[in-house]
């Protein structure tokens, strides 16, 4: 897989189709989702998918996972040092971030899917 690039709502192109791809392998991946969840997450995803559009449903996906970026848990790999302090600077208000994948957001989500081995480093 390759690393996710900054891209933003609605766009089109190679970096939404990376995007998704992460954001799918997170769902499909990450220690504490219900079956029922990711299948949910899926088909929520889906439509945005077909048409390699960045819209609404990948920002509200992209947000949450900037919420739980920047409320890490113990019980998961520990985000590295540098990365931690840059997360706690994403702009997240209600149980969401923004959705937008900023440089930020990219190199978060990045180290989550080194951590899955679904990315290689450089």
């Amino acid at each position: 897989m390759k690393a996710i690039q900054p891209v933003h709502l609605h766009e089109t192109g190679p970096k939404v189709s990376n995007l998704h791809q992460g954001l799918l392998f997170i769902v499909l991946h990450q220690p504490g989702i219900s079956d029922h969840d990711r299948k949910i997450l899926q088909r929520r995803l889906a439509p945005e998918v077909k048409a390699d559009n960045f819209g609404d449903a990948t920002a509200e996906l992209v947000g949450i996972w900037q919420y739980q970026l920047k409320n890490w848990p113990d019980y998961l790999p520990k985000l590295p040092p540098p990365l931690k302090d840059k997360v706690q600077k994403l702009p997240v208000s209600m149980g969401r971030g923004n959705g937008d994948v900023d440089g930020v957001t990219a190199e978060a989500l990045n180290w989550l899917l080194k951590e899955f081995d679904a990315l290689k480093p450089e």
